[in-house]
């Protein structure tokens, strides 16, 4: 058997404790809407949807998916290049996607494409809800909520994942993978699965899974560098050995902050801090 040992890097003892705050809703009210005016700057001229919506949605990138909904969808949202010389990401801003359904094995509420490779993928206060079959094998439900195929990043600030049930709530390619109070719970397979070296991020997140086992797993682990802060894992301020899945490596690189990375210039200007008092 395979021993599976947890390299922490931290610029404090380790004694110190990476518990995830309280969020005092109106901080994380002005954080998320300084976060959508970001997005509303960068996306100036972008195209436009929203509404309800049902089945699979063609997105072409550069565009914005603001206060819509989808449901009845094997695959959701599906975001494509644009034409040539033009942004290649699209922002969601507000988006609940629910009652997934597939007459096959495959199935994401958003979803990349290799065919399509480099997309940057915004999201900020959307809430998934898939509600997908529980996992059995790759061969009759491989679903997930988010599956990022050849992409180049995900940024994505409050968001909710419940339900996914299957194999992924984040399956994610891309090159790094920032989430910010992001909230994950459910019993599918592997809530969070991180294919690239990053570095990665998870600020004021959460991974909930109340049956127990992987919480996140990683293609390599040896080269993977995840870089946590003020985040929790089954109520825990730290991962355990056995929440960590390598498909190749045994040695995860994971660092437990004691700043918050949005402040130190680490991760991308999308994301912001208010101040505590933001009357």
């Amino acid at each position: 058997m395979r021993t599976l040992r947890i390299v922490i890097l931290a610029l404090f003892p380790l004694a110190w404790p990476a518990m995830a705050e309280q969020r005092d809703p109106s901080l994380l009210a002005c954080e998320t809407q300084a976060t959508q005016n970001w997005i509303a700057e960068a996306f100036a001229g972008s195209e436009v949807l929203n509404g309800a919506m049902e089945g699979r949605v063609e997105v072409k990138a550069p565009a914005v998916i603001r206060d819509a909904t989808l449901e009845r969808a094997r695959i959701g949202f599906s975001l494509r290049h644009g034409p040539e010389g033009t942004e290649r990401r699209v922002a969601f801003v507000n988006v609940a996607v629910t009652d997934m359904q597939s007459h096959d094995r495959y199935g994401a509420a958003i979803t990349t494409h290799r065919k399509d490779p480099g997309l940057s993928v915004f999201l900020s206060d959307v809430a998934l809800h898939p509600g997908w079959p529980i996992w059995e094998s790759y061969e009759t439900t491989n679903y997930d909520a988010i599956t990022l195929d050849a992409a180049e990043a995900l940024y994505a600030q409050a968001v909710t994942i419940i339900d996914w049930n299957a194999d992924a709530a984040i399956d994610s390619k891309g090159q790094t993978t920032q989430l910010v109070d992001v909230a994950i719970s459910g019993n599918g397979n592997r809530p969070l699965r991180l294919w690239r070296p990053g570095p990665h991020y998870l600020v004021h997140s959460s991974i909930e899974k109340p049956g127990g086992g992987t919480l996140i797993w990683l293609k390599d682990c040896d080269r993977t560098r995840l870089r946590i802060f003020a985040s929790r894992f089954n109520g825990a301020d730290r991962l355990s050995a056995d929440q960590v899945s390598c498909d190749q490596g045994t040695f995860p690189h994971i660092e437990y902050l004691p700043n918050d990375p949005r402040q130190t210039g680490d991760m991308h200007p999308v994301f912001e801090v208010c101040p505590k008092s933001v009357d």
